[in-house]
């Protein structure tokens, strides 16, 4: 469990919140020294499972070796 000032915690919010989510790290923040708040991970029931909120994660693409070829037929119907 990491302890950070209310100041640091203010300028680095982003990255603490990132850090509780994937790291399912404790955080306390302290003002003047006393703990006055705690950032903590959501229990697994709390939000939906990570199939239901990526619902392509895991799904493989792929691409074509031509993707990126210039397509005449769709330039020129374009200019019409």
């Amino acid at each position: 469990m990491r302890s950070l000032s209310l100041s640091s915690a203010r300028s680095m919010l982003p990255s603490l919140l990132d850090d509780v989510f994937t790291k399912h790290e404790t955080i306390i923040i302290s003002r003047n020294g006393k703990p006055v708040a705690q950032l903590s991970p959501l229990s697994s029931d709390t939000y939906q499972n990570e199939a239901a909120r990526f619902p392509l994660r895991g799904v493989s693409i792929t691409i074509s070796d031509d993707f990126d070829k210039p397509a005449p037929e769709l330039w020129e119907a374009l200019e019409q």
